[in-house]
C-alpha cells in the first residue's frame, strides 16, 4: 500500500512539474516577444517577435488542453494567451479571450489585470467610451496601485490622442504619483513631456524629457527622450545647447545602434539654420560615415528635398530619392521617396523629348555647319515661389542647366557649378522639319500639364503655358493653354484681374472653341453632349486606372477632368474620386485634406461638396465621444470612413465618386 501511495506522489510531482516548465516555457517567451517588441524601430512587428508570442500563446493553450481548465494554472494561461494576442495587435481575439477569463474564472486573483487588460483593448479597437468606463471603474474600486497607475496611464493616453492635452497631463502626473514601478512612471513622464510639447510649453517639455532619462526604460524610449528633447530646444531657437547634447549622445555607447540618426539630425540643423549647402556636405558625410543605415537613407531623402525644392535639381532630386530605398528599405522616407522619385521621371522623361526636340529645331534652322549637341533649356525649369517656401533663393536657370547635363552620375551630385562642355562633334536630324515642330508643340504642352496636373506646381505651370502661347499661338492646344492659366489665375491664385485678361483673350480670338463658348455663357445642348461625351470618357478610363491600382495617372486624369469641364457633374465626381482616393487608397493626407478643401470651395451645395465639408470640419468640443465616422479629428489628421474602409474596389453607392 505504501508502494502505491509513493507512485501516485510521484507521478503527480512529475506531472505538476511538467505543467510548471510548459507554463514557465510560455511566460519565457511572452518575456523575450516583449523586450524586443518594446526596442523595435519599425512600424511592423518583426517575424521574431511575432515567433516568441505565437509560442507563448501554443504553449498555453497546451496546458489548458492537457491539464484542463479547471487546474491550478489555468486561468494563468488564458490570461496570458489574451495577453499575448495583444501583443500580436490582434486585439479582436485579445477581447475574445479576456472576456471569456472573467466569465470564467469569477474568483480569479488575476481579474483586475484582466480587466485592465480588457480596457486597453477597448482603446486600440476605438471604443474609447467603454475603455474610458472601465479604467475609471477600476480606479475607484481597486486598491492595487499598480493597477490604478496603469489606469491613470492608458486614461492620459486616451485623451492625448484625443487632443484634450491638459486633461491627459493630469491623469499621466496622476500614474507617477501612484506606481513605485520605474518602468511604468517613465512611460508616463514621457506622455508627459509629450503633451507639454503639444501644448507649445517647450521649456516644461525639456525639463520633462530629461526627468524620463532617470527612470529603468529600454534604450529606443530614452533615445526618443533625447530627440524630442532636441526638437523641443530648435523650437526655442537653442541651436548651440541641441548641437551639445546630440553630439555628446553620438559619442555614448549605449545609442550606437542610433548613431546613423544622429549625425542626420545635426545635418539637419544646419539646414534649418539656412545653411543648405554646408547641409548638404554633412549629409554626404553621414551617407560615406554610415552607409546602408537609416539615418543614411533619410540623408539622402533630405538631400533630395533640397534639391527639388529649392535648387530645383530635378534630375538630381531624382537620383538622391531613389538612393533612400537601396540605402534602407526599411525607412520612414522610403515610400515618399519612391512616390517622389517616380513623379519626377515623368517630368524627366517629358523634358528628355522637349530638348530633343528644341535642339533639332535649332540645328534645322542653323544648318549642318552649326549641328552641334546642344544645352538649351526653355521653361522646364522648377519655379520656386519664396512666398510658399522658407527656403532661400538660388539661381534655378543655372541650376537646371548643371541638372540638363547628360548621364549625370550620383556621386558626382553636388553643389560645384560645372562649366558644360561643347562637343564638336556634329550630328545629323533624322526627322523631318514638320515632325520635329509636331513633337515639339506636343511636348511642351506636356511639360506645362505636368507641372499643373502631376506635380502641382502652379508657378511652373503658368511659366509653362505663358512660354506655350507665345511659341505656338496658332496650335489648336493654345486655347486650353490658356484655359488652364484662366483656372490657375482664378481658382489657384485668386488673381480675378488676370483671369478676367485671360478670359477675354478666350472669348475674343477662340469664340469658336468650347472654351469660348463656356466662358461666353453659350451652353448650347450640343456643347453640354460634346464635354458631357468627353468628360464621361475620361472619367471611366480614370475608373479603368484605379482598378489597375494606377491610383496616381488616376488622379491627373479626374484633376484634368475637373479642371477642362468644371461646371459638370463629371468635374464634381473627379474632384471627389482624387480626395477619395488619396484618403484611402494612397493614405496622403494632407493631398487628401487639400482635395477636400478644393473640393468644398468649388462645388458646397453638391453631396459630394457636403461631404467634404464633414471630412474638413473641426471636430465639436465634446469630451470623450468618439469622432464621426466621416469627419476628421483635427484638420491634420484624417480619420477614414469606416465604411471607407481600404477595399479592393471602390464601392459602388452614391457616395462613390466612381459610378454612372
Amino acid at each position: 500500500m505504501n508502494h502505491i501511495k509513493i507512485v501516485v506522489v510521484i507521478f503527480f510531482s512529475i506531472t505538476s512539474c511538467a505543467y510548471y516548465n510548459t507554463f514557465f516555457n510560455a511566460e519565457e517567451n511572452y518575456r523575450a516577444g516583449l523586450e524586443k517588441k518594446e526596442n523595435n524601430t519599425q512600424d511592423k512587428i518583426p517575424a521574431d517577435v511575432i515567433k516568441h508570442f505565437d509560442a507563448s500563446i501554443a504553449k498555453s493553450w497546451k496546458v489548458i488542453d492537457f491539464y484542463g481548465d479547471s487546474s491550478s494554472w489555468a486561468d494563468d494561461a488564458l490570461f496570458l494567451i489574451g495577453k499575448s494576442y495583444y501583443q500580436l495587435e490582434e486585439y479582436d481575439k485579445s477581447q475574445e479571450i479576456l472576456e471569456q477569463f472573467l466569465q470564467k474564472y469569477l474568483r480569479s486573483d488575476l481579474i483586475p489585470e484582466a480587466e485592465l487588460w480588457l480596457a486597453k483593448t477597448y482603446l486600440k479597437r476605438e471604443d474609447n467610451e467603454q475603455a474610458l468606463l472601465k479604467f475609471r471603474s477600476m480606479i475607484s474600486k481597486t486598491e492595487n496601485d499598480e493597477i490604478r497607475a496603469e489606469a491613470y496611464l492608458n486614461m492620459g493616453e486616451l485623451f492625448f490622442l484625443s487632443g484634450e492635452y491638459e486633461e491627459a497631463i493630469s491623469n499621466f502626473t496622476e500614474c507617477i504619483n501612484a506606481t513605485s514601478n520605474s518602468e511604468t512612471a517613465g512611460r508616463a513622464q514621457y506622455k508627459l513631456a509629450d503633451s507639454y510639447y503639444q501644448l507649445d510649453d517647450y521649456q516644461t517639455a525639456i525639463e520633462s524629457y530629461e526627468e524620463v532619462l532617470g527612470y529603468d526604460l529600454p534604450i529606443i524610449k530614452q533615445y526618443d527622450s533625447i530627440i524630442q528633447m532636441v526638437n523641443s530646444l530648435i523650437e526655442l531657437g537653442n541651436y548651440e545647447r541641441a548641437e551639445e547634447i546630440l553630439k555628446t549622445t553620438l559619442r555614448d555607447q549605449r545609442f550606437k545602434k542610433h548613431f546613423s540618426m544622429i549625425a542626420t539630425k545635426l545635418a539637419n540643423m544646419i539646414e534649418l539654420q539656412g545653411d543648405s549647402n554646408f547641409a548638404v556636405e554633412n549629409y554626404n558625410e553621414v551617407i560615406n560615415t554610415y552607409p546602408r543605415t537609416n539615418g543614411s537613407a533619410l540623408a539622402n531623402f533630405y538631400i533630395a528635398q533640397i534639391y527639388e525644392f529649392e535648387f530645383g535639381w530635378l534630375d538630381s532630386a531624382k537620383i538622391k530619392y531613389d538612393q533612400v530605398k537601396k540605402q534602407f528599405s526599411k525607412s520612414e522616407s522610403a515610400e515618399e521617396a519612391v512616390k517622389r522619385s517616380k513623379i519626377l521621371a515623368d517630368y524627366i522623361k517629358i523634358k528628355k523629348q522637349l530638348n530633343k526636340d528644341r535642339d533639332d529645331m535649332f540645328n534645322l534652322a542653323h544648318g549642318d555647319s552649326n549641328l552641334v549637341d546642344s544645352l538649351v533649356t526653355g521653361t522646364d525649369t522648377l519655379v520656386v515661389d519664396q512666398t510658399d517656401t522658407t527656403r532661400s533663393e538660388a539661381n534655378f536657370g543655372q541650376a537646371m542647366q548643371i541638372a540638363n547635363i547628360a548621364n549625370l552620375k550620383a556621386e558626382e551630385d553636388s553643389l560645384k557649378i560645372v562649366t558644360p562642355k561643347i562637343k564638336e562633334k556634329k550630328i545629323a536630324v533624322s526627322r523631318k522639319p514638320e515632325v520635329v515642330e509636331a513633337s515639339l508643340l506636343k511636348n511642351d504642352f506636356r511639360i506645362a500639364e505636368f507641372f499643373l496636373l502631376n506635380y502641382q506646381h502652379y508657378d511652373s505651370a503658368k511659366a509653362s503655358y505663358f512660354h506655350f502661347v507665345e511659341n505656338h499661338s496658332d496650335s489648336l492646344l493654345t486655347p486650353k493653354a490658356y484655359f488652364s492659366l484662366y483656372y490657375i489665375f482664378k481658382d489657384i491664385d485668386g488673381d480675378s484681374l488676370t483671369a478676367d485678361s485671360l478670359k477675354n483673350i478666350i472669348i475674343q480670338n477662340y469664340p469658336n472653341t468650347i472654351y469660348g463658348k463656356k466662358l461666353s455663357g453659350i451652353e448650347t445642348e450640343e456643347l453640354k453632349s460634346d464635354n458631357s461625351n468627353i468628360s464621361k470618357t475620361m472619367f471611366l478610363e480614370a475608373e479603368n486606372l484605379v482598378d489597375e491600382q494606377k491610383f496616381i495617372d488616376a488622379i491627373n486624369v479626374f484633376n484634368e477632368v475637373a479642371i477642362n469641364d468644371s461646371g459638370s457633374v463629371w468635374a464634381t465626381k473627379s474632384r471627389y474620386a482624387s480626395a477619395y482616393i488619396y484618403e484611402n487608397y494612397l493614405e496622403d493626407i494632407n493631398n487628401a485634406l487639400e482635395s477636400y478643401r478644393v473640393l468644398a470651395k468649388e462645388y458646397p451645395q453638391s453631396e459630394q461638396g457636403k461631404i467634404a465639408k464633414n471630412k474638413i470640419a473641426e471636430p465639436p468640443e465634446e469630451k470623450i465621444e468618439p469622432a464621426p465616422s466621416d469627419s476628421t479629428q483635427s484638420l491634420n489628421t484624417l480619420t477614414p470612413d469606416s465604411t471607407l474602409a481600404k477595399p479592393d474596389v471602390l464601392p459602388q453607392n452614391d457616395e462613390n465618386p466612381i459610378n454612372d
